[in-house]
């Protein structure tokens, strides 16, 4: 136990992880629940709590998604507290107590972290497919905006940020190149990102 965190403290987040845990394997992974079979492990608490999901053998990703609302509905959340990152290695859950909450996580920049081996790039282990999912998903709506289509301005603007915030730590560890490489074989120009950052990594104009 660390010298700063109470008994008491300790014990409540205890029995939280234990009545979270319950409700998700009786009301969302019981054979009748919308991910029947999925595993949740409860990692930490703040304003509700955030979990990892393994979901059953040839299950998409993408079902965390949809059975967002009822994750909302069993643990009696406002609609649009609960958001799911369904990338990377395996599936996220942050579920908060207020929707605000919510939206100020999904609208924040989640950036690369540095672990594992770094390659002769420059690269730690999983940056570089993190980074290519990142201008890929971006170049979506980038593309869908410049052709005069509808574009959610939430996720637009959300996966810019991301991009953008992967891009700056990278830029510090990583070779320019390699970052340049990424996003224009994800088809993005130098004025799909602020000035700043294409800057920062070494892009030019066309």
């Amino acid at each position: 136990m660390a010298e700063h965190e109470q008994p008491g403290r300790r014990s409540q987040l205890d029995q939280r992880d234990t009545d979270v845990q319950e409700i998700w394997d009786r009301e969302i992974a019981s054979p009748g629940g919308p991910l029947a079979g999925t595993v949740l492990e409860v990692l930490e608490h703040a304003d509700g709590w955030l979990g990892h999901v393994q979901l059953v053998t040839r299950r998409p990703a993408s079902d965390i998604d949809k059975a967002a609302a009822a994750i909302e509905d069993a643990f009696d959340l406002l609609v649009g507290s609960v958001v799911v990152d369904s990338g990377g290695s395996g599936a996220e859950i942050w579920a908060y107590q207020r929707p605000s909450a919510a939206r100020h996580h999904r609208l924040r920049p989640m950036s690369v972290r540095m672990r594992g081996q770094m390659d002769d790039d420059g690269l730690f282990d999983g940056d570089r497919a993190t980074l290519e999912d990142w201008a890929a998903k971006y170049a979506r709506v980038w593309t869908a905006m410049r052709e005069g289509g509808t574009v959610d301005m939430e996720r637009f603007l959300r996966r810019l940020a991301r991009l953008e915030a992967g891009l700056t730590d990278a830029a510090h560890y990583a070779k320019h190149e390699v970052l340049v490489d990424i996003v224009e074989k994800a088809g993005l120009p130098y004025e799909s990102l602020s000035e700043d950052v294409a800057s920062r990594i070494g892009m030019k104009r066309r």
